[in-house]
């Protein structure tokens, strides 16, 4: 029985969008306005807020049964478009911080006293006496 109506589903949806980024963001923010008018102790408010879930949710259908893949295509490409600038530089920062927390687990930085050249040096290997390769300055320093 279930297999007769995937398959029924699936007739019904060759020639359509299908959910995309867009549909799933648009439902994410509809459930959220669902959420947030649970909350919210003003009755206009709470129905102002379930107003634009109920819109949310229709524009999530609107976009999954949608015949104009193109339109909806284009659409979905500037959606995340704007999604990859506005998360790019938070993505880079996480990498980068996971990059110094890996780092600066193994080794510890110094600074020439020449120089100013930045130095590492492997952890747990006591007092070492380091030599920066920029100015050829000479210096001891714990590990």
């Amino acid at each position: 029985m279930f297999q007769k109506l995937g398959r029924k589903f699936q007739q019904f949806m060759i020639g359509r969008n299908g959910p995309d980024d867009l549909a799933r963001f648009s439902l994410a923010v509809a459930f959220a306005f669902m959420l947030v008018s649970v909350f919210v102790n003003d009755a206009l408010a709470s129905q102002v807020l379930m107003a634009c879930a109920f819109a949310g949710v229709a524009y999530c259908y609107f976009r999954v049964f949608s015949r104009k893949k193109a339109n909806r295509f284009k659409e979905n490409r500037a959606y995340v478009s704007l999604r990859t600038k506005l998360t790019a530089p938070l993505r880079s920062a996480y990498a980068r911080f996971k990059e110094w927390k890996a780092y600066h687990t193994t080794h510890r930085i110094y600074r020439c006293e020449q120089c100013g050249q930045s130095l590492r040096v492997p952890k747990g290997k006591g007092t070492v006496k380091v030599t920066c390769p920029k100015c050829k300055h000479s210096f001891t320093a714990k590990s």
